[in-house]
């Protein structure tokens, strides 16, 4: 995409292109340019960011009230749902989106990582095969090897689902509200999991309503509010952001 812009730009100069590619940051894994989604049935955007960029080394901390668009926009960036209007631009790179009720396959909790550990390639396949009894021990799933995955509890389900995604060793990770209703313990063993993959490269958006370990790891803040993105530095402006975050839902109840 940004090939063919710098293209059209030698055979015909735009001011308007030229200054928006000028700002992108050689660094930036993800571009948004123009992004704007809306639901079908309202005529008011759920929002309209003009542009923003995800850098690397950026683990962001995504805040908003309920209904403003957080888990929609999480969904755009993994490809999960289709762009309406603008684009993304993102590296080369795997994405991986973890969802507050994550969806396990039926059988044990083995078969869910093997089902992953199959769909990679080559080396890949290979040292996911070679990490697999390490995950286990990391998430503490050792002793459910073998047990029905529709049988565990809330934490025990959470931490399958992010080892299935440790395994991938992803690029980019995206948390959907990670520790919602989970106890200190198994926020601890996924804070376990996910600094593990930080220490690989990985960079991480955590989206939470409270504090907590996870959120503890984040850098940069980004807000919805109103329709519009904002970004600050958290060591700077984390009160402003807990201050968006409790402010009353400008549409839906939940996204």
């Amino acid at each position: 995409m940004l090939e063919q812009e710098l293209k059209a730009l030698k055979q015909e100069p735009n001011p308007r292109l030229e200054q928006r590619l000028k700002q992108a940051p050689a660094c930036a894994l993800l571009t948004l340019d123009h992004l704007e989604h809306r639901w079908l049935e309202h005529s008011q955007s759920l929002f309209d960011i003009e542009q923003m960029h995800w850098q690397s080394g950026e683990h962001i901390w995504l805040q908003g009230a309920n209904g403003s668009g957080k888990t929609t926009l999480m969904r755009l960036l993994s490809h999960l749902e289709p762009v309406q209007k603008g684009s993304i631009r993102s590296a080369h790179g795997r994405i991986c989106y973890l969802h507050q009720t994550p969806y396990l396959f039926a059988g044990s909790v083995e078969r869910n990582l093997m089902f992953v550990i199959r769909s990679l390639k080559g080396d890949e396949r290979l040292g996911a095969k070679e990490a697999l009894d390490h995950g286990l021990e990391l998430a503490k799933l050792t002793a459910l090897r073998q047990q029905s995955a529709v049988t565990l509890s809330g934490g025990e389900r959470q931490r399958l689902a992010l080892l299935r995604a440790w395994l991938l060793q992803p690029d980019l990770l995206l948390l959907d509200e990670p520790a919602a209703n989970l106890d200190d313990d198994s926020i601890e063993l996924m804070y376990r999991l996910v600094t593990d993959l930080i220490a690989k490269g990985c960079v991480i958006m955590v989206s939470s309503h409270q504090t907590n370990q996870l959120t503890d790891l984040c850098n940069t803040c980004w807000t919805i509010h109103g329709g519009s993105l904002t970004r600050s530095e958290i060591t700077q402006h984390q009160d402003h952001c807990a201050s968006q975050n409790n402010s009353p839902s400008q549409k839906r109840d939940t996204v």
